[in-house]
């Protein structure tokens, strides 16, 4: 018997199996394409588009690089388009968006209005579920990037950055945005938010050459120039932990290295920092720091006017992160600065801000790398996981002071000396035996640098070899796998 058309045999266009339109609204088309003039277009959470806001005043862009992102205006209380200015919903200018946080009513000279404040759509990164990956092995940029974005809904863009490193994050971080705006501090790079598709990218730290001029009576109105010396080092005594000294770091055996680049007079400062455990480290840092120490510091800030909007001016158009020229006769200023932060008014761009170089760094972060605040970001082979130090090229051997056992180590016949240390409690040690070869063995994958640098610390006192040899065996080999030929260090003057 022929049965047909049964609904528990055929089942035709059920909606809980067959959806229509069930698709999320693609994001729509900015509506301008330059930040001058342009106007603030207003979303629901959903991303459905609202309405133009063109009665929004003193609309202002304050945004630093990888750092501050955000967006005021206000509107008038009896705009008709007042409804659309919810928490949480979105402003778009031009392809940047912003999630509105504040929004207040104001009377002021007897008018009423709403003053809005809004934040860049990437501060909400702060605010995902906890990370799944917590430490990666000889990393790139990348690599952690899609790791700490996994599950956001933000992907990866534009990585320039291809230095690796071991890092590991600090137990119990939750703070993905915390975890990404720290990557600077390891690694030589800028983050950029791109609100538009999602992505963040992390370039090298050289701004655009926009071929923009500021200069006085043209675009510039004010300028605030300020050159100090009030911190100015020309010497630098450096200490590390258990009062270490840098004296075996330094060519010349001393405590002090000088710098006097910029005057002959002698301004001595004395520094002890004890996340530093390794001499050579600490030299390296310090010459760095004095390089910048030893100079007076200068600082630019600008009410400028963008002119590109005006007819045969379009050359003049500037952003966040650009070079440009700055010129005032009168002052004798005549250089390319960048642009490291500004207050953009676009609706008056003859009224916005600007901030060129970034203010003088204090000496802990020129010897560290990293922020006053504590790292988020920690080195895998660190001594007391405050030190960022050892993300430095110049050391890629991990628990190089037998701290951590024999962990990272190939070992054939060494033990640990848990009391004699040099620059910690313990060291490495291998006692001789007729006919028996003993090793240490650690692999290490530097890939930036033409040229690298072998330092350690070994005693040899009352060292004596007979037939056999004492050293450090160096093997190099390629990408492509062809090799050098090995390097052998003599410890104890064996033929």
């Amino acid at each position: 018997m022929l049965k047909y058309n049964q609904l528990r045999v055929g089942r035709y266009n059920l909606l809980g199996k067959i959806r229509y339109n069930s698709q999320p609204p693609q994001r729509q088309q900015p509506l301008y394409s330059r930040l001058s003039n342009a106007l603030l277009v207003v979303y629901d959470q959903e991303g459905k588009r609202l309405g133009v806001l063109e009665n929004a005043d003193d609309p202002i862009l304050e945004q630093e690089i990888g750092s501050v992102d955000t967006l005021t205006f206000s509107l008038p209380y009896n705009d008709p388009k007042r409804e659309y200015i919810q928490n949480e919903n979105i402003i778009e200018v031009v392809n940047q968006r912003y999630f509105v946080r504040d929004v207040s009513k104001v009377r002021a000279g007897g008018r009423l209005e709403l003053v809005v404040y809004c934040e860049a759509t990437w501060y909400d990164l702060q605010y995902t579920e906890p990370m799944k990956v917590w430490s990666w092995q000889d990393a790139t940029p990348e690599q952690i990037m899609a790791d700490i974005l996994d599950g956001t809904g933000w992907t990866v863009g534009r990585v320039e950055v291809t230095e690796r490193r071991n890092l590991q994050l600090e137990e119990g971080l939750t703070n993905r945005l915390k975890a990404l705006r720290e990557l600077p501090n390891v690694f030589t790079g800028e983050l950029w938010f791109n609100t538009s598709n999602n992505t963040v990218d992390f370039l090298r730290p050289e701004g655009r050459d926009s071929g923009a001029s500021i200069v006085y009576r043209k675009n510039m109105k004010e300028i605030e120039v300020n050159y100090s010396t009030k911190n100015l080092v020309t010497k630098l005594y450096l200490y590390g932990k258990n009062n270490m000294t840098i004296e075996d770091a330094h060519p010349e055996g001393l405590p002090y290295i000088e710098n006097h680049q910029y005057t002959a007079k002698k301004k001595v400062l004395i520094v002890k920092d004890e996340r530093f455990t390794n001499p050579f480290h600490l030299y390296e840092r310090g010459l760095y720091a004095l390089s910048i120490l030893s100079r007076p510091t200068a600082s630019y800030v600008m009410k400028v006017a963008d002119l590109s909007r005006l007819s045969g001016l379009s050359h003049e158009q500037f952003a966040l992160g650009d070079n440009v020229f700055v010129y005032d006769k009168e002052l004798g200023i005549n250089e390319k600065k960048r642009i490291v932060r500004w207050k953009y008014n676009i609706k008056k761009p003859w009224e916005s801000e600007v901030e060129l170089e970034r203010p003088q760094p204090t000496l802990s972060d020129l010897l560290s790398g990293v922020q006053e605040a504590a790292p988020v970001l920690e080195s895998e082979d660190t001594v007391d996981r405050q030190d960022l130090l050892n993300l430095s090229v110049f050391n890629y051997l991990m628990n190089s002071r037998a701290d951590d056992g024999f962990n990272y180590w190939t070992n054939n016949g060494w033990e640990i000396d848990p009391v004699n240390g040099y620059s910690g409690n313990a060291s490495f040690k291998a006692t001789a035996e007729e006919g028996k070869i003993k090793t240490l063995k650690q692999i290490v994958y530097p890939s930036h640098r033409d040229s690298y640098s072998i330092s350690m610390r070994v005693a040899t006192e009352n060292l004596q070899v007979g037939t056999g040899k004492v050293g450090v065996y160096i093997r190099i080999k390629y990408a492509d796998g062809t090799e050098d030929e090995p390097i052998w260090i003599s410890l104890a003057g064996e033929a």
